[in-house]
């Protein structure tokens, strides 16, 4: 139609035709043109539509063959009527022992984010055809004005109305719908969700770690532009047109410049980290906290076969996060060297969490205290649904190692005690207590929990957040001083709270052995920090922790 416009502008007016029949032509055309670019815009609008809808259809059939292929792999049935069925009968019975108890909710979980997978295909498919649908009674009750200007300029008004919407992620979403939702996008769904709304998924837990990489990689570089650009606002603001200082102005953004300050510094961390050699993935910033939180990754958390994540603790800051993300690369390195001497060719990525708001000396908004629990509670709430994501991201779990040290601890416990984090093992050290007085309270594998202390680590006697660790019925105790794995390597010992991921140490070749599935390994042991009785502990609480 594009192509035929000059050729009836030619055929309605012939050169030299003048006089009244040539005026009349003249009219005639001018309505032939109105008419003809409210069609093209139709037509336009139209074939934008199908073109959106039928790609798409294509995620809503990916999302439909992701479903059937977790239903095959967990020996599930989706039924007719989308209905998902297991052989076995899912009851509680009254003798049933605390085993039976977690085989039937995880079975349970399997169906359920089986069912869930399927209600968001269908979600997509009813948002695809009411989409169309609206598009096309547009059409058909001509609503859409091609406008006053060109034929070209009316086709690309048509191509505006008949864009079809993205579906957004369902509000709230659990890891599971997100990861169901992710599904139903086309790729080129995707590539438009992360260039403009890498928001949806930067920080949503399902979604998988390239996408949120892609993402949050734009969020940064967006991020860092406007720190520079309204750092020099301030800057200049502060002196008047005449050179001198505007002290006023300057008060005035103080505060604000600090804060932009303290981003300036993470964001040039998070690029120092993501330039480093390997493998890096950033699955989540946030610049919208009191004080900035990310989560960086060494290796590719979608295709590892064993994936670690770390939870650091008291007065860790993103400014800060490079030390930390130097101990994951070694016990990334050290984990896949274990693996290779006993044949193996498993891969790994160690992960750096650092989504919550870490306490700091002196800091007392919301709970963000060293001697509260407030910061740990919420973070372990943060951290659990994370665990879950990096499970349901994936068509097929990774074998999943929960780390933490100090607060850190206290966080990864209270995140366990969460149903459905979906750890394999977790390793805590130098810990002020796990937000509990039972191992059983921790959604843990039964003797799949592990503890270390070091000696001259004042941090583990505390007991501040539930029993000492060291104290804990159930939990199995890793070497800290010097020591001998069962080939005859020599190990280096650790004293004092800060150094058990130091690379070459005792406690970093067990928990090597532990993210790497073999805590057979692990070199066992019982140190203490200074008390030999965790309850002696508290006779020495400063006044601050009483």
């Amino acid at each position: 139609m594009l192509d035929l416009a000059d050729e009836l502008a030619t055929m309605g007016l012939p050169r030299h035709w003048t006089g009244s029949a040539a005026r009349a032509s003249g009219n005639r055309l001018t309505a032939v043109t109105d008419d003809l670019r409210d069609v093209v815009a139709e037509v336009s609008a139209a074939y934008t539509a199908v073109c959106d809808a039928a790609d798409a259809v294509l995620g809503v059939v990916n999302a439909v063959d992701a479903a059937q292929e977790y239903a095959g792999i967990n020996g599930l049935v989706i039924g007719a009527d989308g209905g998902v069925s297991t052989t076995e009968l899912l009851v509680c019975t009254i003798d049933e022992t605390e085993a039976d108890g977690d085989a039937r909710r995880a079975r349970q979980a399997q169906v359920d984010e089986c069912a869930t997978r399927i209600a968001e295909a269908l979600r997509k498919a009813e948002d695809v055809d009411a989409d169309l649908g609206a598009v096309l009674r547009g059409i058909e009750k001509n609503r859409i004005d091609g406008g006053a200007g060109t034929l070209a300029q009316a086709s690309a008004i048509g191509e505006v109305e008949g864009d079809l919407t993205v579906l957004k992620p369902p509000p709230g979403g659990t890891p599971a719908e997100n990861a169901a939702w992710w599904a139903t996008m086309s790729p080129d769904e995707r590539a438009f969700v992360i260039a403009q709304h890498p928001g949806w998924i930067g920080s949503r837990d399902g979604v998988d770690a390239v996408s949120r990489d892609l993402a949050n990689r734009t969020l940064l570089d967006a991020r860092r532009t406007h720190v520079e650009d309204r750092m020099a606002e301030i800057e200049a603001g502060c002196f008047r047109p005449d050179g001198s200082f505007d002290e006023a102005f300057y008060w005035k953004h103080a505060a604000e410049y600090t804060d932009l300050t303290e981003e300036q510094g993470a964001i040039a961390t998070l690029d120092e980290m993501l330039a480093r050699p390997g493998e890096h993935q950033l699955l989540g910033v946030d610049f919208t906290t009191p004080r900035t939180q990310a989560i960086i990754a060494n290796g590719n958390v979608d295709t590892a076969d064993h994936v670690a994540v770390f939870t650091p603790g008291l007065t860790s800051t993103v400014e800060g996060m490079g030390g930390y993300d130097s101990s994951m690369a070694q016990l990334m390195t050290r984990t896949e060297d274990e693996l290779f001497r006993r044949g193996e060719a498993g891969t790994v990525a160690t992960v750096t969490w650092l989504d919550y708001q870490a306490p700091q000396w002196g800091t007392t908004f919301a709970g963000d205290s060293v001697a509260l629990s407030g910061s740990a509670e919420d973070g372990g709430r943060d951290l659990s649904a994370f665990l879950t994501g990096i499970n349901t991201s994936r068509m097929t779990d990774p074998d999943l190692t929960g780390l933490a040290h100090s607060y850190g601890s206290t966080t990864l416990g209270y995140a366990l005690q969460h149903e459905g984090a979906g750890v394999d093992r977790a390793v805590f050290f130098g810990s002020p207590g796990l937000g509990t007085d039972e191992l059983d309270n921790l959604d843990v594998p039964g003797g799949a929990a592990y503890y270390a202390e070091a000696k001259w680590d004042p941090v583990g006697d505390l007991g501040r957040f539930g029993t000492d660790p060291s104290g804990l019925e159930g939990i199995a105790h890793l070497e800290t001083g010097d020591a001998a794995s069962g080939d005859g390597r020599s190990w280096e010992g650790v004293t004092g709270h800060s150094d058990y991921l130091q690379d070459g140490s005792t406690s970093q070749y067990s928990m090597a052995q532990v993210v790497g599935g073999h805590p057979e390994d692990a070199i066992e042991g019982k140190n203490v920090g200074l008390l030999t009785d965790p309850l002696d502990a508290q006779d020495w609480w400063p006044d601050f922790l009483r």
